[in-house]
């Protein structure tokens, strides 16, 4: 039982990656939608537009972007509890960062070849691609800067950098099963953290358990 994250750079095939690899090892895989409903039947009816909003100096401190945030952290925990999941995006690396059983992946290609991705994939002009792939890197810059302290461009905290710009959806599955199977039989280190020590509140456990069976 263990998890493996994806965060991925817009246009770098992520998400499709993200479903070879569950379909590979039977697993679930847990995109924003999921998250973004679990986070409205809670309340939080807007978790995506504090998510992808890149905020300014007082939006930092908002009560409620801090509350929804926090509640976001704590679902992300207990789909990681549940095992046997991957999930994509969401900040996923930083929440499970170092745990024995976790496998942390970054997905990322050059911006031409993002752009001309979205172009294909959205039927998109070449300037409104470009603006969307630069919109997005904004504010998921913001988003890991302000929650998680980090920077976007830091690769440190990932097992595998996978560039889709060289290897195709295919190819770079192989290497995250291969990575994630080898993780799961070997262990990280000692002193590592388990998803099994996670604490979960049982209501919201119980909620996840029953959505992600339904998968």
């Amino acid at each position: 039982m263990g998890v493996i994250t994806i965060s991925r750079r817009m246009g770098s095939f992520g998400s499709a990656i993200g479903n070879k690899v569950a379909e590979e090892l039977g697993m679930k895989c847990v995109h924003k939608k999921f998250i973004a409903d679990i986070m409205k039947e809670y309340g939080f009816s807007t978790f995506n537009e504090i998510y992808d909003d890149v905020p300014n100096f007082w939006d930092r401190y908002d009560q409620m972007r801090v509350d929804t945030l926090g509640f976001m952290i704590k679902t992300m925990e207990a789909i990681g509890a549940h095992g046997d999941v991957v999930i994509v995006g969401r900040g996923g690396f930083e929440i499970f960062n170092d745990y024995n059983d976790v496998l942390n992946i970054r997905t990322q290609a050059p911006f031409d070849i993002r752009v001309q991705r979205k172009v294909a994939e959205n039927e998109m002009n070449e300037k409104e691609a470009i603006k969307s792939v630069k919109t997005h890197d904004k504010s998921r810059k913001a988003f890991l800067k302000t929650q998680f302290k980090t920077s976007y461009s830091n690769t440190n905290d990932f097992d595998l950098v996978i560039n889709t710009g060289l290897v195709d959806v295919d190819t770079a599955s192989d290497l995250i099963v291969i990575a994630y199977k080898n993780l799961i039989k070997n262990g990280r280190n000692h002193d590592s953290k388990k998803l099994e020590t996670l604490k979960i509140d049982p209501v919201l456990k119980a909620l996840i358990d029953e959505k992600l069976e339904s998968l």
